[in-house]
């Protein structure tokens, strides 16, 4: 198990260095609805994944929302039968929108954040944290993303409402978005990672690492091909953690002209 999260590390750090510095993509202060539906084969696995995600800024009270579903088939079956769901919907508000400290530099960089997760084999629930936005910071940190149009958050989760957090529970949520072009063609490369410490949901480990790492490629318009690699420490049986899916992705983005939003 430890050489396929070397494998999956490996992989994140190449795609990354590949993509930095050539960015092209949209304006992240503009309101904006975006929203992909992907569908992929798992090669190491053996299954097929239907996953439909979206995300939103043009909400009232300076909310943010995303959310994403995975629909899947059992392992090892060239499974096409979708039966199986793991999904969840984020809800962010940053901290300087509360009426408190508005010009506050530091309260500009976090927000709150809530999740409810759900899935077939463990009952739903939510979880309650901070984010801290990357863009939203100052100095070199700031000046990359915002110049490479790419997102870099950090989300830590402090409580849930199964009851199950004890006295050590917290998550961390690490997300990387580059774009980037190889001549003409648009690409991106993205990866995140839930990072549980004392998973009450994990019976045999302490601490648990599930993550995604994906380099996209534009074919025409909104479709594009992609390759991800997975690493899902959480799963059973455990011996079957690693994954590699290749498939396709329609992508739809609207922007809300500037005279709208005036």
């Amino acid at each position: 198990m430890s050489k396929y999260l070397a494998w999956f590390l490996a992989f994140i750090v190449f795609e990354h260095f590949v993509g930095i510095g050539i960015g092209c993509a949209e304006d992240q202060t503009k309101q904006f609805w975006w929203s992909n539906i992907s569908y992929q084969y798992d090669t190491e696995r053996e299954f097929v994944t239907l996953t439909p995600e979206f995300e939103t800024n043009d909400l009232p009270f300076d909310l943010v929302l995303y959310g994403f579903v995975d629909f899947t088939g059992d392992h090892g079956h060239d499974e096409t039968n979708l039966k199986n769901h793991c999904g969840s919907l984020d809800l962010f508000k940053p901290l300087n929108t509360f009426g408190i400290a508005e010009d506050n530099l530091v309260l500009q960089m976090f927000d709150v954040a809530m999740e409810y997760n759900t899935e077939t084999f463990a009952d739903d629930r939510c979880y309650f944290g901070f984010r801290w936005r990357g863009t939203r910071t100052f100095g070199g940190i700031s000046e990359f993303l915002n110049r490479n149009h790419a997102t870099f958050d950090i989300t830590a989760f402090l409580a849930r409402t199964d009851g199950r957090q004890g006295h050590n529970w917290w998550m961390m949520s690490p997300y990387l978005k580059i774009p980037f072009s190889i001549g003409r063609v648009n690409c991106f490369s993205s990866t995140w990672c839930d990072i549980d410490f004392d998973n009450p949901l994990n019976e045999c480990r302490h601490n648990s690492i599930s993550g995604q790492s994906m380099l996209g490629v534009n074919l025409r318009e909104q479709l594009y091909a992609f390759c991800e690699v997975k690493y899902e420490d959480f799963q059973e049986p455990f011996d079957d953690a690693f994954g590699m899916g290749f498939g396709l992705m329609w992508q739809w983005y609207f922007e809300k002209p500037e005279s709208v939003i005036r």
